[in-house]
Formats: C-alpha cells, structure tokens, sequence
C-alpha cells in the first residue's frame, strides 16, 4: 500500500508541476520523502512530510506556503486549495485549506475527489492531468541507486485545457500547446498573496460593520447579516480575481509614480 494517500499524491503531482519554476526538485523531494503526522484542522488538512536529507536536497530557495492546486473533495460545494509548505526550497508538508467550510467529517485518507485544477493570476482555472513522466531529480535517482536500469523516458508535460469549476472561477482559454519564450520584462509589482488578500478583504468588512452598527446606528443584527454575506461573497474566486486586478492596479500606478 503506498505511503501517501490517492489525494496527497495527485495534488502533489500538481504542485510539482505548478511550482517547476520555483523548486525544480520538488517531485524528487515528494518521492524521497515519508509521511509524518496528518492533522484534519476542521477547515481543511495538514500532512507533514520528511525528505530524506541525505539526498541532493536544495539548500536555498523559497520559504512559505506555495502553490495554486485546488480539487473538488468530497461533497463540499467548493473547492479545497492546496499548497507546498517549503523552507529555504526543502518540503515540509502538504497544507490545505477549506476556506472555511467545515472538513471535520472528512477522512482524506480514503475520500474522493475531481477536477484537479490551478489558478493563474487572472482567475482562470486550468486543469491539471497527471504528467506522465517526472523531470530529473536527483533525489529520485539516490532513491532507485539499487534498482534496475531502465531506458530513460522523455519528459512529456500535462496536457493543459479549459475547465468549467462550479462557483470557482471564470471559464479559462484553451492555451497553446508550447508557449513561446517570452521576453524580457520589466519587475513587476508585488502581487498580493490570495489568503493575504482574503484576510484583508474580511477585515474591511468587519470594520465596515462596526461602521453601520455604531456610526449610522443601525440594528447590530442588520450589521451581523452584512458581515456573513459579503464576507462569504468574497470567498468566490471570480469576485476575489476582480479585487486583485483592481489591488495589483492600483499597486502597479504607485509603483510607477515612485
């Protein structure tokens, strides 16, 4: 029986792919790696993940919570989005997040799920096939030293298309097979980080209710009501891609103006 669950190895596959860029050895570190402890938080999941540290493991790179992998779990009505947690390019776990629907009564080790997709800045979904070969890794290779020599396979990407995700986000374009090589681009603006800007949005609400209830006296009840819907509205990826057009906009025009 393998070590990882369906799940975690399919959305880890996913975040390899997504994050190829960033941590090109993340595949490798995943398939040298071990399961430690799973935690269901009660809004989603935490698998910690021990990488075997006597292979070729980075010793720089990016620190944090990374990736954009959703999937359709269970029967929530929305998605669960998934990211790499990595310290200086090293995995240390899977990290998921319900956004906020209650996950307490689910067993990830066995639940099923779909539509495995990535979000790209504009909001777009793109869905995610498993890759059919993995790139080189040198943590890969330390692992199968003893076994048999096989023919190497080319690399062959994931097959990219359109993906209609119910009350997710916008319906995406059927992108080019092979992208051209782009040009070089002037730095860009920091962009907000998802759950960075969701937890910002929530807290202007708040303070928007506090607002209603004390400032134009309003019913605290009719404050309450206002809170829950408009902070469940701005949970919706579509309304969530408008806010950070509008916020890497306005980023974009400060920027310049420096």
């Amino acid at each position: 029986m393998s070590r990882y669950s369906r799940l975690e190895r399919t959305v880890m596959n996913a975040l390899a792919h997504d994050l190829r860029a960033e941590i090109p050895d993340l595949a490798g570190q995943f398939e040298g790696s071990r399961p430690n402890q799973r935690v269901n938080s009660g809004f989603g999941l935490f698998t910690e993940m021990i990488v075997d540290r006597a292979g070729a493991a980075p010793s720089s790179g990016p620190t944090g919570d990374l990736g954009t992998v959703h999937a359709m779990v269970g029967s929530l009505p929305d998605a669960i989005a998934f990211k790499a947690r990595v310290r200086h390019g090293v995995l240390l776990g899977l990290l998921g997040d319900s956004y906020g629907q209650d996950t307490r009564a689910i067993d990830f080790a066995t639940v099923t799920f779909n539509q495995v997709f990535t979000v790209d800045a504009s909001g777009r979904s793109i869905s995610f096939e498993p890759a059919r070969s993995a790139p080189p890794s040198p943590a890969r290779d330390l692992q199968r030293r003893n076994d048999t020599p096989r023919p190497t396979a080319v690399a062959v990407p994931p097959a990219v298309k359109t993906v209609d995700a119910p009350q997710q986000v916008r319906k995406a374009d059927i992108p080019a097979p092979h992208l051209p090589t782009r040009s070089p681009q002037p730095a860009e603006p920091v962009v907000v980080d998802q759950m960075t800007l969701l937890i910002g949005l929530w807290a202007l609400i708040g303070v928007t209710a506090l607002l209603l209830v004390f400032v134009f006296q309003l019913p605290f009840a009719f404050g309450v009501f206002f809170a829950l819907i408009v902070g469940r509205t701005v949970k919706d990826p579509k309304v969530l891609a408008r806010v950070r057009k509008v916020v890497d906009g306005w980023t974009a025009a400060s920027t310049g103006k420096d």
